[in-house]
């Protein structure tokens, strides 16, 4: 019989560790006593191995566990729960989902982003600097999800820095390929009425880079809600984090769940590395036509020869810009 191999320290400390969530989740959940019937609920939030569950019946919001064999829900999801009479709550079981956006993470393979939703709303901005490839990662993701997407350039009332970046031609790119823009500034209440006839009745999440205002514009269209905002370093000019746990904001608090928006931890990077080259071009909405008609079956549509994407692109019919990002999208994910 051939010898295991050993576990490394790091897996030891990692199992360990689990073990240990584990069993202090498994008492907790003893601790609670009896618990009442099987209800339903809305996640809001997670915060490890507990969450916040809106009740569909109550509109209230309860702290619960969350039973080892569930899974990992996460907001969006429609899960169902239990309570004790001290208003503590287990979170039983997790709902067929309509929708899943993920993302990959370097410790815990695909990492779920959120649940049910049918828009995402994609934020960017002057500062942080506009970064056309970061949203292009972004789109691809979404696109290969099958989730409508729409742009969002906050901070408009930065004029030089908008002017300086070239962001309005860059964003005039992405409209004539199809994509939505709304331009919107919180400082000079800019675009509320166009974002907010946007969001509604839809379930939607706000995504983008650390620093470009998620958390400040849930402040502008929830005034009600108070949700702490930083400022971005100027030095670095890179954003810094404000949410650290997606929260969701329902849209109407009489009836749970028919319209939410959440607000995502920013990012400063989204990898694609679960995506191999032809759902990354897929993601590209301008080279669908020609995906398939290559000469070479398996073209990476990087230089090879009678590409047809390439001669789309030589003849104005595909941006070089966005065929620029696809290439450093794709080497990275070759990496």
């Amino acid at each position: 019989m051939a010898k295991r191999d050993k576990l490394t320290e790091r897996q030891k400390r990692q199992i360990a560790n689990t073990q240990r969530k584990k069993a202090s989740t498994d008492n907790s959940i003893k601790r609670i006593g009896d618990l009442g019937e099987l209800k339903k609920g809305l996640m809001i939030s997670r915060f490890g191995e507990q969450a916040d569950v809106m009740d569909y019946e109550t509109s209230k919001i309860i702290r619960c566990f969350l039973r080892q064999h569930i899974g990992a829900p996460v907001a969006g999801d429609r899960i169902g729960f239990r309570i004790s009479s001290s208003q503590q709550g287990v979170i039983e079981s997790i709902e067929q989902r309509t929708s899943l956006l993920q993302r990959p993470s370097a410790h815990q393979g695909l990492k779920p982003v959120v649940a049910n939703i049918d828009k995402v709303f994609v934020m960017v901005a002057p500062l942080p600097d506009f970064s056309s490839v970061l949203l292009d990662r972004y789109l691809v993701a979404i696109e290969n999800a099958g989730i409508s997407i729409t742009i969002v350039a906050n901070k408009w009332d930065l004029k030089e820095e908008v002017i300086r970046q070239a962001i309005q031609q860059q964003l005039e790119t992405y409209q004539a390929l199809g994509y939505p823009v709304i331009r919107i500034s919180t400082k000079e209440d800019i675009g509320r009425k166009e974002f907010s006839e946007a969001i509604s009745n839809h379930a939607s999440i706000l995504v983008g880079q650390s620093g470009v205002g998620k958390s400040s514009v849930i402040n502008w269209l929830f005034s009600a809600e108070t949700l702490a905002t930083q400022s971005i370093s100027e030095n670095s000019r890179l954003g810094q984090h404000t949410t650290t746990a997606s929260q969701l904001f329902c849209l109407n608090t009489d009836s749970v769940g028919e319209g939410f928006v959440i607000d995502s931890p920013g990012i400063r990077e989204f990898g694609l590395w679960h995506l191999d080259s032809h759902q990354v071009a897929s993601g590209f909405c301008e080279f669908v036509p020609y995906l398939g008609s290559c000469k070479y079956r398996d073209c990476k549509h990087i230089d090879e020869p009678g590409c047809k994407i390439l001669e789309a692109v030589d003849k104005g019919f595909v941006s070089k810009t966005r065929w620029t990002n696809y290439r450093k999208i794709n080497s990275s994910n070759a990496v």
